[in-house]
């Protein structure tokens, strides 16, 4: 696991969320955002494409093959927060509308800490 920002991105209203999914645990490869769409939720969330993704609504992914990803995001019925990892020097994205990001939230000094801390360890 190599270095790189843990952000919180939270998505509500439902789907369809405006993003697709690669990679998984079959495919020996993190998930990660592969395409982001235009004025979508996604685009609106501060979400990018190349992001890793860490947990979906709560559920660890690193051990959840492709088809398991695609069955746990059809379950998720209004509200969706992803814990994402985004390698160091990528940008943020947001919507040119947007003066300040609604809906992307970092993660408490705790939890960042220990996120960090395990970080690390791995490296």
């Amino acid at each position: 696991m190599g270095t790189g920002d843990f952000i919180c991105i939270s998505m509500t209203g439902g789907a369809p969320w405006g993003f697709r999914l690669q990679g998984g645990k079959e495919q020996k490869q993190p998930l990660q955002v592969a395409k982001i769409r235009n004025q979508s939720k996604a685009s609106g969330s501060g979400l990018c494409e190349g992001d890793e993704v860490v947990s979906i609504n709560g559920n660890p992914c690193a051990d959840l093959t492709y088809p398991e990803v695609i069955k746990l995001m059809e379950s998720i019925t209004d509200s969706l927060q992803m814990l994402i990892k985004r390698r160091v020097g990528a940008p943020f994205l947001f919507s040119e509308d947007q003066s300040h990001p609604p809906f992307l939230h970092l993660l408490g000094y705790t939890s960042l800490l220990i996120v960090t801390l395990v970080n690390q360890l791995m490296d």
